[in-house]
């Protein structure tokens, strides 16, 4: 015996007969008999009716004309398809109007407004008999015809017309309250609400080339300015309103005048405007050449907006280094040329602003750290620039941190707070603007300045710490003016017994800036490695769910600097990786002197750090990781020329390492459950130094943090 296959039916929109280009004539039966006895739902109407022989067509709509059976919403569909179906037109009439009274004509414009409002004939909604007809018609009817068009998005213009015709209709008979009512003007409010938003949206390039005129062709403040502008606009009051700020908002800021608006973040974010506007003026005016000199490359091809301005800015440096210091014997370092000396680190300021978005092109939203710092190593080699000590590259990279922290800045929603924490020892020739000082304080306040003068309502305060028995870094401190308003310096001599370490400084003055009630609270070194104007980029990654602490790091695959090509050295990386396995820290630069906390996280976390040494970094990041935070990194790029030989501050790693080992054991960590190879090495050869210099040195992977 036989079995009888399992037949699968293909879903009518599937059929052959909607699906082949060309009906074919032994498919035309079978359409009229779909027509016949398919269901009855608007789905099954609209498939048939897409048939477009025009014989096959005809005689399907014939069928369907005489049917009984189709649902209200179907034979709606197939009115204002086929408003010549005299049967269907019928049969919704009736729907329509139980007691037999009202219209065909009323019945085609209702079919027509739920499906085809293009066709609808305007001339019909003036009449009396329009009128008349729609306070006959069942409400309760009428509504559920016309629910498919009132849950739309919004109205094409013809049925919102049309609408707002039947609306006044009904309502010359009963008030504007039956479920029809209600949902028709929501209805309407949101088409309102759709085309006026709409029109914002387009007014948008409009609006930032206007502002842009009064910027210097900086547009990141006012694109800010106009997202929480459109944000605001969710009624279609606020959208009018919205467009009326935008199309006023030029002659405000040339003029200026306040904006007048009830919304406190468009009037917040509007300061950032008038400060982008102010800050504009202050720069040196050599940009515009620079951008017009970037247009093309070498073989008279253009550059994409994108990275026109990363080669402006190489121009920009290169000229500026020439300029400044080709008559020099030797070359001055990074820091000097981008932060201690004003004009070069005015420049670099220059050029962030202009990376953040100038006349809206920035490389940023299109490129990663890695990847424009690949850029810019290529653009200098292509161009074979000779600049002693590889300054520009220094200097640009710095620029593209510089910029992606103050976009981030700027972007965050809540206004910063910042207590930043300097310790000092032995440091008065850093802090004198003597020619022989680096006049490091003074740099880093305007470093800081820069940041903060793009949002008005933020605030900093500068702690600097001196360990000198003499005072004299405090003293030297003292001298420096800071006239800024939204920067308070503050100086304290701490000669105590425990605390004259740098450990203890720190902890001591975050503990300080903690009970001062700052929301966010960082510590950096004094000399002028680690640029303050980078902050906004540990700032992003802390408004990251579960992280309470960020490093600056000098060794992650998007920083640079500070360390040669080939990365850090053997010690370095053996004392990170024995860190990891005896603090179970999973960072790739512990020691970094440029870290920022949360003040929640870090006042549970300062109580419980004992170690008041070097290492006392890494007991910090244990017992927060202890805490169940998380801590992150970010690349930095720091101002700091790599020179092979060359000896920094003095470290004792051994001591460090014995430290970092009783922070283990004090925080608990089990070092016999889990591997610690690196940490053995290191014992069995008595240092680090002897560890490192081993012919076959232990395999070392360093595990970066997503940035």
């Amino acid at each position: 015996m036989s079995t009888i296959p399992a037949r699968n039916f293909l879903p009518l929109v599937e059929s052959p007969l909607i699906t082949a280009p060309q009906p074919i004539d032994e498919y035309a039966d079978l359409a009229v008999r779909l027509a016949a006895t398919a269901d009855g739902d608007a789905a099954t109407v609209r498939s048939l009716l897409s048939l477009t022989h025009p014989d096959m067509a005809d005689r399907v709509a014939d069928v369907l004309d005489g049917r009984a059976d189709l649902a209200p919403d179907a034979l709606a569909l197939l009115v204002a398809e086929r408003p010549d179906l005299k049967g269907a037109t019928g049969r919704l009439k009736a729907h329509l109007f139980p007691d037999d009274s009202g219209c065909h004509r009323f019945t085609r414009t209702v079919a027509a407004l739920a499906y085809r409002p293009e066709a609808i004939d305007s001339d019909f909604l003036a009449t009396e008999r329009f009128t008349e007809a729609a306070c006959a018609a069942d409400p309760v009817a009428l509504h559920g015809l016309l629910t498919p068009l009132l849950s739309a998005p919004s109205l094409a213009e013809p049925a919102d017309a049309a609408l707002g015709v039947l609306l006044t209709a009904l309502r010359t008979t009963r008030p504007a309250t039956s479920p029809l009512d209600l949902a028709a003007d929501a209805a309407r409010r949101r088409t309102r609400l759709t085309r006026i938003r709409t029109a914002l949206v387009a007014r948008r390039e409009e609006t930032l080339a206007e502002l842009a005129r009064h910027t210097a062709g900086l547009t990141l403040a006012a694109s800010l300015w106009y997202d929480a502008l459109t944000a605001a606009a969710d009624t279609p009051e606020a959208a009018e309103e919205a467009l009326r700020l935008a199309a006023g908002a030029a002659s405000a800021l040339s003029d200026g005048d306040g904006l007048d608006c009830d919304w406190p973040a468009v009037r917040a974010r509007w300061q950032y405007v008038v400060a982008a506007a102010g800050n504009a003026r202050s720069h040196p005016a050599v940009w515009d050449q620079a951008w017009a000199g970037a247009e093309t490359t070498s073989d008279g091809s253009y550059w994409d907006p994108t990275q026109r301005a990363l080669v402006a800015g190489h121009d920009l440096l290169v000229a500026h280094v020439r300029d400044r210091y080709s008559d020099h014997e030797t070359p001055p370092t990074p820091s000097w040329c981008w932060a201690a000396e004003p004009s070069g680190r005015a420049l670099i300021h220059l050029i962030a602003d202009h990376l953040t978005g100038h006349e809206g092109h920035s490389p940023l939203p299109h490129f990663d750290d890695a990847m424009l710092i690949s850029f810019i190593q290529g653009l200098a080699k292509n161009r074979r620039t000779r600049v002693p000590g590889a300054l520009h590259i220094h200097g640009l990279i710095a620029a593209v941190k510089a910029a992606r922290s103050k976009t981030h800045f700027l972007a965050r929603p809540a206004a910063e707070n910042l207590g930043v924490v300097i310790p000092t020892r032995n440091e008065a020739h850093r802090i004198t603007t003597a020619e022989d000082g680096e006049n490091a304080l003074a740099s880093k306040v305007a470093q800081l300045a820069w940041l903060l003068e793009a949002r008005p309502d933020a605030r900093a305060e500068i702690l600097l710490v001196d360990e000198d028995t003499d005072g004299a870094s405090a003293r030297a401190a003292a001298q420096v003016l800071v006239n800024h308003p939204q920067i308070r310096l503050t100086v304290s001599s701490r000669t105590e017994p425990g605390i004259s370490t740098k450990g203890g400084a720190v902890l001591w003055g975050l503990a300080q800036l903690f009970g001062a009630g700052h929301t966010t609270l960082a510590y950096t070194d004094m000399d002028l490695t680690y640029p303050l104007d980078q902050l906004g980029l540990h700032l992003a990654a802390l408004d990251r769910p579960g992280v309470a602490a960020v490093i600056g790091s000098r060794r992650l695959p998007d920083s640079h600097g500070y360390y040669p090509p080939a990365g850090p050295p053997a010690t370095a990386r053996l004392y990170q990786q024995a860190v990891h396995e005896l603090l179970d820290l999973d960072v790739s630069d512990p020691q970094a002197g440029f870290k920022v906390f949360s003040a929640h996280a870090l006042g549970s976390a300062l109580p419980r750090v004992t170690d008041r040494r070097l290492s006392f970094d890494t007991e910090l990041l244990a017992v927060l990781r202890r805490a169940g935070h998380t801590v992150a990194e970010v690349g930095i790029a720091a101002l700091h020329r790599y020179v092979e030989g060359q000896a920094g501050t003095p470290r004792d790693y051994d001591e460090m390492l014995a430290s970092v080992h009783q922070q283990s054991v004090r925080l608990g960590h089990d070092l016999g459950s889990r591997p610690t190879p690196v940490w053995r090495r290191i014992q069995a050869a008595g240092s680090l130094g002897a560890a490192a210099a081993k012919p076959a040195p232990v395999d070392v992977t360093l595990s970066f943090p997503p940035t």
